[in-house]
């Protein structure tokens, strides 16, 4: 029976507030209003961006849900405290109804028997080396073994084909830290077999400098990455021919894309996970227009951020399996989304379940001698 797997960056998963910004902080201002005592303003702050968050996070879960993955992989979680909050106040209840649901013949034993297969009772967020806490996380209905590489730095590519002068004016030394964030190895143990995923989050394309391409001043660090992702897939498995045998995915926000609305482009950072056929992007089986899963509104470019990328062992014995891309949680500001169902009170910029769409997709894995599928 397939195994599903997701990944989702779902914003600013915080157990914290303050996400007003600089100017309304400085003038004192909730939504419209402004407000001069000090210590009324923070309360007033934190009561808003309490509702808010409440509502964005009630989406995000719907969201999640609708994936029906296995594991899923996540991006932009503040700390440990945060996912479990999250899960136990808003997805464990989405997930607890559908479980009702799906369950409501079945006697308790045979309920308590299925219902690992529902709901995810493993979770690590691992600490990362991002200055605003944002790290990256694994929900899984199986175990799972978890190892981070935040501490790899730029002489872990010693030898490999990188640009050294420009990058040392991004403060990219040898002993630098290769990830903004992290490359998580995921060894899932499941029914059918092991699966090993690496979840990343990748440098942001933020401008340097004022005015500045984003993509094109940040596209050398997250080069470096993508190297250091590929070294380590292949160190994982002995070696480059033996990861090409493998069971394995890399999941994340990659925070780059080589087209634009179905258009190739020019540029990326991407090729070292690609080039000669070292992963391939399942993404690519669907129709052009259809690979997006982020919107940027001030290009109108529906790009692709998110990936799946397998290995070509997995791709191979999965030739026909599309991702799925759950769009439902996207705001009504997204044009190409008019007249697409939305989830309850999904608004025009906000509420939202993300910026980003979770992807999702189901792989056939090598069974494991003796195990058998526990799923109702």
């Amino acid at each position: 029976m397939p195994f599903r797997i997701a990944t989702f960056n779902i914003e600013n998963l915080y157990a914290r507030f303050d996400f007003s910004g600089k100017v309304a902080r400085g003038a004192r201002v909730v939504g419209l209003y402004a407000i001069e005592d000090a210590t009324e303003y923070d309360l007033v702050r934190k009561s808003y961006e309490a509702m808010a968050s409440d509502d964005m996070r009630q989406l995000t879960a719907l969201a999640i849900a609708e994936t029906d993955a296995d594991v899923i992989c996540l991006q932009e979680i503040d700390d440990q405290i945060a996912l479990d909050l999250f899960y136990e106040n808003y997805l464990r209840p989405v997930l607890r109804q559908k479980f009702a649901q799906a369950t409501k013949g079945l006697d308790r034993e045979s309920r308590e028997r299925v219902a690992p297969a529902w709901f995810y009772d493993h979770r690590v967020v691992t600490p990362g080396n991002d200055t605003r806490g944002i790290d990256v996380a694994v929900m899984s209905r199986f175990p799972v073994e978890v190892s981070s590489n935040a501490g790899l730095t730029l002489d872990f590519l010693a030898g490999a084909a990188l640009d050294w002068d420009k990058l040392e004016p991004l403060s990219a030394t040898r002993g630098r830290k290769i990830f903004p964030r992290d490359c998580v190895e995921v060894e899932v143990a499941t029914p059918f077999g092991t699966l090993v995923v690496f979840n990343c989050h990748f440098k942001s394309m933020q401008p340097l400098t004022r005015g500045g391409d984003g993509r094109l001043d940040t596209q050398l660090l997250r080069q470096a990455e993508a190297m250091a992702v590929r070294r380590i897939v292949e160190r994982r498995f002995g070696g480059p021919e033996s990861a090409r045998a493998a069971n394995w995915a890399i999941c994340g926000d990659l925070n780059d894309y080589r087209e634009i609305d179905g258009v190739a482009v020019e540029g990326g950072a991407l090729a070292p996970l690609l080039a000669d056929g070292f992963a391939v992007d399942p993404m690519q089986r669907l129709a052009p227009t259809e690979r997006w899963t982020h919107y940027f509104t001030s290009d109108d470019a529906y790009v692709q951020l998110d990936y799946m990328l397998l290995s070509p062992a997995l791709a191979a014995r999965n030739p026909h399996a599309l991702p799925q891309i759950v769009r439902k949680g996207q705001p009504h500001r997204v044009p190409r989304l008019e007249g697409v169902a939305r989830y309850p009170r999904v608004g025009w910029a906000r509420p939202k379940a993300s910026d980003h769409c979770p992807v999702a997709i189901a792989l056939e894995l090598e069974a494991d001698a003796g195990t058998e599928n526990a799923r109702a």
